[in-house]
């Protein structure tokens, strides 16, 4: 599991050489990993993000799971190598999560689940680049992740309408598919110990002909507009979309109320109706 590795200044713990730059942090609860690892359905073959020293990794082998581990750090990969060599349900990638080859990673006939500790700093980036997996009609096919986050994203991810963490992340994550948040991990359960707890969340993403009836850039265009200033008027929000069509502001919404008063289904119908009067 991502998140591994060990400060120069534990105090005498022999294990991997923490690096900071990849945003490792190393799991220290056998009984947190277990929890992950169940909650992963059997089916999909799985691709772990950053398994670093193995930690899930180990759970998931032991649970049942094929796990394909994709892998940045060389010297985790080494680790990982010997750790693993004689599980024949274990493969390793050695690369960036972001820069692989889907097609790589299974077969046509396989389905996929992403799962790990994603780095803090590149939980955005990463869940918006599966995303982008997701929408794609390549195959294999990603059915869902069970991730851990940081845990005001996780609280973000699964927020719901009138909650000010509700916003951007929430309306496009839901477009792809369901989030539920499963559980909490302090912060004291990791070595060196973060200062932010994780969440643990599981996203079940949409199947092809699934997806909302709307075009996604437009949608991701009058969401993240409309939360830009989300203390506003949702009439005074959406002004900063210069190019909206004329007549915007008769539509059939009450737009005094403030973006996150605006539900998912809110959102998609506005998109389609402003993009049917351009």
């Amino acid at each position: 599991m991502k998140r591994t590795g060990r400060s120069r200044s534990d105090g005498g713990h022999h294990g991997p050489v923490l690096k900071k730059g990849l945003g490792q942090y190393m799991l220290r609860d056998r009984g947190i990993a277990r929890r992950i690892a169940a909650a992963v359905p059997t089916e999909p073959l799985v691709v772990e993000v950053g398994p670093g020293d193995g930690a899930l990794t180990a759970e998931l082998l032991d649970a049942g799971h094929r796990v394909v581990g994709v892998e940045l750090d060389r010297s985790m990969i080494e680790r990982l190598k010997g750790r693993f060599r004689s599980r024949r349900e274990f493969s390793l990638i050695a690369g960036d999560i972001l820069t692989i080859d889907w097609k790589a990673v299974g077969g046509d006939d396989d389905e996929l689940v992403v799962v790990g500790n994603l780095p803090y700093h590149l939980a955005s980036v990463i869940l918006f680049d599966i995303f982008k997996q997701v929408r794609r009609a390549d195959l294999p096919r990603i059915n869902g992740m069970v991730i851990m986050v940081q845990r005001e994203v996780g609280v973000r991810l699964t927020a719901q309408p009138g909650n000010r963490d509700y916003g951007s992340l929430t309306l496009l994550t839901r477009y792809h598919g369901q989030a539920e948040y499963l559980f909490t991990v302090p912060s004291d359960r990791f070595h060196p110990e973060p200062k932010v707890d994780g969440a643990v969340i599981q996203l079940t993403f949409n199947r092809s002909g699934e997806f909302p009836p709307v075009e996604y850039d437009s949608f991701r265009r009058i969401v993240r507009g409309s939360f830009a200033h989300r203390r506003k008027m949702m009439r005074n929000a959406l002004r900063v979309l210069n190019d909206l069509p004329e007549g915007w502001d008769e539509l059939k919404y009450d737009f005094t109320r403030r973006p996150e008063s605006f539900t998912f289904e809110e959102y998609i119908d506005l998109t389609r109706d402003l993009l049917s009067i351009k």
